[in-house]
């Protein structure tokens, strides 16, 4: 991890520039194939405590791709210190009687490692190369001044390729198969009352991170390479063509053969045209 409070806003831009820079190197099948990572941007709120932590996960016995990673994330930022986490772990959960019966869906929310059921939006985007100065700046700009405080906001950038990159883009209805880098835009939250000014944070960064794209991280762009279809998000209006790229009309087909009433919908559920 690396405190807020230590970071200027030139060690920011080296630490998105050694995280991209790495993966363009080390992306292609069987390449650092035992490694993945997460590194969480979370927002700087004014408690002094907040940090940016690097998860690392690694396959096997041998420690090398870890030693290699981390040198390389040290490049003009500095050495990172240990993550400061909350204790306890897991919420106390109380209840009358012996048990608590609930429906699947909540017991497995209400005993997830995050705490209570909360509400959430997601967005995302595919990199095929390094994060340019422009959006550097931009997640800059909304992440260590931010003008609305919620220390569950972040962009989460998780590790990309490898295996992944070795089926070809129209072997199945995924078809980013290029790509370096998979960014999770999130925020949490728990008042129903506190949706609008939420939505209204997560909507502002995405669309100013991909300003010079129209406000979406293009499909087939000369850096991103669309959205991924399990971060749903109605807010995109080309979600076809950013979700599944060339392969949306085989999908229709499908759509048409198997469910031409369309039965099962939602608002991005596969057309039938």
């Amino acid at each position: 991890a690396w405190n807020w409070s230590d970071l200027t806003q030139d060690g920011f831009t080296n630490l998105l520039q050694n995280y991209g820079n790495f993966y363009a190197q080390h992306s292609a099948p069987g390449d650092y194939g035992d490694l993945f990572t997460l590194l969480h941007l979370t927002q700087n709120v004014p408690d002094g405590n907040s940090q940016i932590v690097v998860e690392m996960q690694c396959v096997g016995d041998d420690p090398t791709p870890i030693d290699d990673f981390i040198t390389s994330m040290g490049k003009g930022v500095g050495k990172p210190g240990p993550q400061r986490m909350a204790l306890p772990y897991r919420h106390l959960i109380s209840h009358e009687g012996p048990y608590r019966q609930m429906p699947w869906i909540e017991a497995t929310q209400t005993l997830n490692g995050s705490g209570a059921n909360q509400r959430g939006k997601y967005k995302s985007a595919y990199m095929t190369k390094p994060f340019p100065q422009s959006q550097i700046d931009a997640i800059w700009k909304t992440l260590s001044a931010p003008t609305f405080v919620n220390s569950q906001a972040l962009l989460q950038v998780d590790s990309y390729g490898g295996q992944v990159n070795a089926v070809p883009p129209g072997e199945t209805a995924v078809a980013q198969r290029s790509s370096i880098l998979k960014l999770q835009f999130q925020i949490y939250w728990t008042d129903p009352d506190q949706d609008d000014q939420n939505l209204n944070w997560i909507r502002s960064f995405y669309q100013s991170v991909y300003a010079d794209t129209g406000g979406v991280p293009v499909a087939n762009g000369a850096v991103t390479d669309g959205c991924f279809v399990n971060y749903c998000d109605t807010d995109l209006i080309d979600w076809p063509q950013l979700y599944y790229k060339e392969g949306y009309a085989r999908l229709v087909d499908i759509k048409k053969a198997w469910d031409p009433l369309n039965i099962f919908n939602h608002a991005q559920s596969i057309g039938s045209v």
